[in-house]
């Protein structure tokens, strides 16, 4: 997804260079199921978590903290309607706990994930209260909800709360951390155009929902090409149902009759494969930009049908060579553990390094309020490479507001050849490409800054 360029998760966003996660469809998707249903510190650096920290063990009067374990539970929309296997951020964590077990554990204690809860789409805050009143964790982790509606609960418990962002909900409360800040569905971005300038693209056509995520992603993309006129919207359609039989037939007609070069959208994977189907069938032939599709299985399916399509993440992809020391350590143990590695699983293991970076920071006497305290200070946590760096001091707040603005925006790239995700725009040992926020850059830069 590309900086706001990721609307629904939600949905999915279409440009970027903005904070947005990507999956703005998932939560479209769940949204309309519902609808229908009713009617300065450099963090992962400093922290290694191969080894065991301290000493003996300190006594520590905290829930989920016994003399031998610190336990953690979690919630996730594990039976949803889009049938995605969102369970899996589980797999993560526990891939990263027996990692830090193996070694030892951490002050004198192993870590044990004791809840694995089931939100069932939209009972996540009966999920959350039974999470602290039964399970009694000392954190929430992982959280993986499409509709988080555990916010509420876990916010006013103030339990450090460790998960995958794909709603407005993580925006604000400080205890609350996740693979990418706050996000933003309508804010301009430079990376949408600089792509577009880059390919040589100069028409666009943008297809969103009617629903708001959507619509707004789409906004957020028309609010790029505006500050950024390196190419023209040709056609710009937010009125398209959420719907599993959604026609795609006369959009891609008025696409094609516009000479529309280059597609990007805000809808979710099903609506992304119906267009394109029917731009192949109209012969309509462009390049696509794919904010929600970093998806291995998907693509081994219908990969043939996006070759060329450029995909965008906030995580160092699978395929980066060489690999960070954090994606390394993700595959070692992922493959020890027997555990499959795909994008949510990645997610759960980023929480996870978050989480003991936190515990380390926080010391033998370590507290709840100590560990979201330890975190908010951090200005790059990048769990040994894995992310291009989140700044807690700004990152909980609205990115409409200028104090919550980061100096840069940040991502890799990978395009779709033979069915494969390929990186591109990189460097060795530096996958990600960044550039300045909007509110930073009167123009688009000839060229993104590299980063490790």
């Amino acid at each position: 997804m590309l900086g706001n360029e990721g609307a629904p998760a939600r949905l999915t966003s279409a440009h970027w260079g903005s904070r947005m996660r990507f999956r703005v469809i998932a939560v479209l998707v769940v949204l309309g199921v519902i609808a229908a249903a009713c009617g300065n510190s450099k963090s992962s650096k400093a922290a290694k978590t191969t080894t065991t920290a301290g000493g003996g063990t300190v006594a520590v009067n905290e829930p989920g903290v016994t003399d031998t374990e610190i336990r953690v539970g979690g919630i996730a929309s594990i039976n949803n309607p889009l049938n995605q296997n969102y369970g899996a951020i589980y797999d993560g964590v526990d891939a990263y706990f027996e990692m830090v077990n193996s070694a030892g554990g951490i002050y004198g204690r192993k870590l044990k994930l004791v809840a694995r809860r089931d939100d069932q789409l939209a009972n996540g805050k009966s999920e959350a209260e039974g999470l602290l009143a039964q399970d009694n964790p000392f954190v929430a982790l992982p959280i993986a909800e499409l509709l988080f509606t555990a916010s509420d609960v876990l916010a006013k418990a103030n339990i450090p709360t460790f998960g995958w962002n794909v709603n407005k909900e993580w925006t604000g409360p400080p205890n609350f951390f996740e693979q990418e800040g706050a996000l933003c569905f309508d804010c301009p971005g430079v990376g949408l155009p600089w792509l577009a300038k880059k390919i040589g693209k100069k028409k666009l056509g943008v297809l969103a929902y009617s629903v708001e995520q959507s619509s707004d992603c789409a906004k957020g993309i028309k609010a790029s090409f505006d500050k950024y006129p390196v190419a023209t919207i040709a056609w710009d359609d937010r009125t398209l149902p959420f719907s599993s039989a959604t026609d795609f037939s006369t959009d891609v007609k008025k696409m094609k009759d516009a000479g529309v070069d280059m597609v990007t959208t805000c809808m979710d994977q099903n609506g992304v494969l119906g267009v394109t189907r029917e731009m192949k069938k109209q012969g309509l032939d462009v390049v696509q930009y794919l904010p929600n599709a970093y998806d291995h299985d998907f693509m081994a399916s219908y990969g043939d049908l996006f070759e060329g399509a450029y995909v965008r993440t906030r995580f160092a992809p699978f395929e980066t060579t060489p690999q960070p020391p954090g994606l390394k350590l993700f595959d070692k143990w992922m493959k020890k553990t027997g555990k499959k590695e795909v994008e949510i699983s990645y997610v759960g293991w980023i929480d996870a390094d978050m989480f003991v970076t936190g515990l380390k920071a926080a010391g033998k006497n370590f507290t709840r309020q100590k560990i979201v305290d330890a975190l908010n200070k951090l200005t790059d946590y990048n769990a040994d490479g894995i992310l291009p760096g989140l700044d807690w001091t700004k990152q909980h707040g609205d990115p409409h507001l200028d104090q919550y603005k980061t100096p840069e925006d940040c991502s890799a790239m990978t395009q779709i050849k033979n069915k494969k995700f390929v990186p591109v725009f990189n460097q060795p040992g530096k996958p990600f490409i960044c550039f300045p926020d909007a509110s930073r850059a009167p123009t688009v830069p000839d060229a993104p800054t590299n980063k490790a």
